[in-house]
């Protein structure tokens, strides 16, 4: 029961992060695997993190938390969308790298796993994460199952960028800005 039902909160969790990823692989200049498995590796461990620090924190601070996370998720996001659609009028064409660095890769990165800090709350409830070793098992699948869909959302982003660099980067800028929206209204 815990591995199904960490599974299927895993891959919901996932979806946003899956979302960015593709926006990653569509400003990918470079064509490295390195850069996909990077990707991957910090969405999945966000992923794993936060649910952690939303288990430790319990009851006490969900308040605190529920009521501003959306908030922190739709600026983030909406200025990286923002900042991805002003950089693609820029000579996109003559970059050999990726367009977006470490620091940009942390922050959506968090960004998008800030819902799994407060499912994190809920998880021995949901999946019966009662114990550390139960909530390590559960956090494991949501991590690896983050993983694989940001890895495939990665390399889908790469093949639809050689169809239109400027606009692929153009369509990216406008989903992080749909998925700030979003996570704004739900919040």
């Amino acid at each position: 029961m815990l591995a199904v039902s960490a599974a299927i909160i895993g891959a919901a969790l996932a979806m946003d992060a899956f979302a960015v990823s593709v926006v990653c692989g569509s400003s990918d200049r470079t064509r490295r695997l390195r850069c996909a498995v990077i990707t991957a590796v910090a969405f999945g461990i966000f992923q794993m993190i936060m649910p952690v620090l939303g288990w430790s924190v319990g009851k006490v601070g969900s308040r605190a938390i529920e009521g501003i996370d959306h908030i922190v998720a739709f600026g983030i996001l909406v200025f990286l969308g923002v900042k991805m659609i002003i950089d693609s009028f820029g000579d996109i064409m003559d970059k050999k790298s990726s367009a977006f660095d470490l620091r940009s890769l942390t922050v959506m990165a968090f960004a998008t796993s800030i819902d799994a800090l407060t499912v994190g709350i809920v998880l021995p409830s949901a999946v019966g994460a009662e114990t550390f070793s139960s909530l390590a098992a559960a956090v494991s699948i949501i991590g690896s199952i983050t993983f694989l869909l940001c890895f495939i959302g990665y390399q889908l982003g790469r093949r639809i960028s050689t169809l239109n660099p400027r606009a692929a980067q153009i369509i990216g800028g406008i989903v992080l800005i749909a998925l700030g929206i979003k996570s704004l209204i739900t919040g």
